[in-house]
């Protein structure tokens, strides 16, 4: 192929779309982003928005952040030994400690959420909160979140440890390019019983009045294996806008996009907000078959963490920049339309979901 001789030296290697994932990233290159580290390590041009796209110099950067040395394997052991603790309580104060001081090593202030129990019942649910701030518009945002702690205790359980520090790593690898895109990006670790998703509860019904300002809600689900792309939670509206937002990312492969929603994790209650919700998931996935389980901490790939790291991030910041919204934000009648659509209504009146959706306990409210 000819290129544009004027393209710089980074484009040139979004442009080859034609060579297939699978073999930019086999075993035979065993650093298959060095072209592109080098091209961010010479580029010392000034972040130059183009108002619905990425900005051009900040892709590569992240991506060799999250290549490059970093602490996400020390972050992961330390959470790992965390995890393992036998009292639930003080699981979860270890695993806070454990995402404070993580987030702060990462170069962002972090800060700890208290919420009274949305269910009722007593005791408090909190979530590790921290914020990169947008340069224009930095009252809207866009979260990238994940769960903290394990949902069952088991040995050697590493669970949603993967996720909760690919997290911390994202945070990390756009702090570290020192530029910030229009709107802020809000990094977030949920906390609380898993199955009843209480901390990502809490978040929406406690950030209610200014969910309006959301531009997207992206959350990793990756159960230690490679992300494939996202699901969209049945919104195909949602796809187009995504698709930019990840262009330049378009030559590492994680372009499969899903339209089933998520029900179960941390994505519910945003989805039940009306926000454009992303999940990041091993979706159509040959490593589904690895056999690698995510209680499996022996055979975490970092490699593959940190490409969903590469992934997660730079599509984060491709949202925040965009001029437009990836999607609109849904009315209360719209998320009712869309739980019937997708069978999520007959699913949440087996439990206390719909009486809390009915109620105005959770979700938009009309």
């Amino acid at each position: 192929m000819q290129l544009n001789k004027h393209l710089p030296a980074f484009l040139a290697f979004f442009v080859i779309a034609c060579i297939p994932a699978s073999a930019q990233l086999t075993p035979a290159e065993p650093d298959p982003l060095a072209r592109i580290r080098d091209a961010a390590a010479a580029n010392v041009q000034v972040c130059s928005a183009t108002g619905e796209t990425l900005c051009e110099q900040v892709a590569p950067k992240i991506i060799a952040n999250a290549q490059g040395d970093s602490p996400l394997a020390e972050n992961l052991r330390r959470l790992k030994e965390t995890l393992a603790e036998r009292n639930k309580s003080d699981t979860e104060k270890h695993a806070v400690a454990w995402a404070l001081a993580a987030f702060r090593e990462a170069g962002l202030d972090p800060s700890i959420e208290k919420y009274a129990n949305p269910n009722g019942s007593a005791g408090e649910v909190q979530n590790v909160v921290a914020e990169y701030r947008g340069r224009d518009k930095s009252d809207e945002w866009v979260l990238v979140g994940a769960h903290l702690g394990p949902q069952r205790l088991l040995s050697g359980a590493t669970d949603n440890s993967c996720d909760a520090a690919a997290v911390i790593e994202a945070a990390r690898d756009i702090s570290l390019t020192a530029m910030h895109p229009k709107r802020s990006i809000r990094f977030v670790l949920f906390t609380g019983d898993g199955r009843d998703m209480l901390g990502a509860w809490a978040y929406a019904r406690a950030h209610r009045a200014e969910l309006d300002h959301a531009r997207a809600a992206i959350l990793i689900h990756s159960d230690c294996k490679r992300i494939t792309g996202y699901s969209i939670n049945g919104r195909p509206d949602l796809e187009s806008g995504l698709r930019e937002a990840m262009k330049p990312i378009e030559a590492l492969g994680a372009n499969q996009i899903a339209f089933e929603a998520t029900p179960g994790t941390d994505d519910f209650d945003f989805i039940l907000e009306g926000v454009p919700t992303l999940s990041a998931d091993p979706i159509l996935t040959g490593s589904a078959d690895s056999g690698i389980s995510s209680h499996d901490a022996a055979k975490v790939e970092l490699a593959d963490l940190k490409y969903n790291i590469a992934v997660v991030a730079v599509t984060a910041f491709g949202i925040a920049e965009r001029t437009a919204p990836i999607g609109s934000l849904h009315s209360h009648a719209e998320i009712e339309s869309l739980l019937v659509k997708l069978g999520l209504d007959a699913q949440m009146k087996t439990s206390e979901a719909w009486k809390q959706w009915e109620s105005g306990e959770r979700g938009r409210l009309p």
